[in-house]
């Protein structure tokens, strides 16, 4: 079992900013395992807790390390381990759930009401080291890049969001054009929306979303318009909005 000390991005307290701390590598029990961090990105939950917002104070418990996006290298697995092995490049599902609940029992899992989030409730990825439990992994391919390993949780959001409405054959109006909102895009392109239609009222990340994404309508708003906009649009029959 590795022992030490590692380095660590910590929440240190109940206020604006982080630290760079020297911490305790993780224990791993049983049914878990010790991922060394190759790399991490930076959600905007990260920045609620970094700046301290009302959500973060009245969501999270510092002192504790934050971060949920990541892919590493699996380095030990607990006596119970068996999806994954030693070397193992892996990305995580950061939503731990009970599964024993009446929702985890009948499939739902996304409303386990035992929920922890990686980052928020327990110990997160902004450090050399996370335990983590063996279900919440999946192997990448060896050849994909740790830049798009890192990602796959937030383009889940994205898929979820996407597909909870039918979308074959429809206008779709993404509203925000932020890294989810790009995939979103694509992903409702990929399901065969008949026109992807992305509104946002930052210039920035419209400028952005326009260099990258193809065949798609982008509306720039301010928050005045955006509301009468999406009225009179509801009405001329927009069928689908991703917000």
């Amino acid at each position: 079992m590795l022992r030490g000390k590692m380095k660590a991005i910590v929440k240190h307290h109940r206020g604006y900013g982080a630290q760079l701390q020297v911490v305790d590598i993780p224990d791993i029990r049983d049914d878990e395992v010790l991922i060394r961090v190759k790399m991490t990105s930076i959600c905007g939950t990260d920045i609620h807790i970094f700046t301290w917002d009302e959500w973060s104070q009245g969501r999270v418990s510092p002192p504790y390390v934050f971060g949920h996006e990541f892919a590493g290298e699996v380095i030990e697995i607990g006596a119970r381990v068996s999806n994954v092995s030693v070397g193992d490049y892996v990305s995580a599902e950061t939503h731990i759930v009970c599964g024993t609940c009446r929702q985890c029992l009948t499939g739902q899992f996304h409303i386990c009401k035992k929920t922890d989030i990686i980052g928020v409730d327990k110990q997160g990825c902004f450090a050399d080291y996370i335990a983590l439990p063996a279900k919440n992994l999946w192997k990448n391919p060896s050849n994909m890049p740790l830049d798009i390993a890192t990602i796959q949780e937030p383009m889940g959001n994205a898929v979820h969001s996407v597909l909870a409405g039918e979308v074959l054959g429809k206008t779709v109006a993404i509203i925000g054009c932020g890294p989810i909102g790009l995939m979103a895009i694509a992903v409702a392109k990929a399901a065969g929306a008949d026109k992807v239609i992305a509104l946002d009222i930052n210039d920035y990340r419209l400028q952005l979303a326009k260099r990258w994404v193809l065949r798609t309508s982008f509306i720039q708003l301010n928050r005045i318009q955006w509301k009468s906009r999406k009225a009179s649009q509801v009405r001329r029959g927009w069928m689908l909005f991703v917000k």
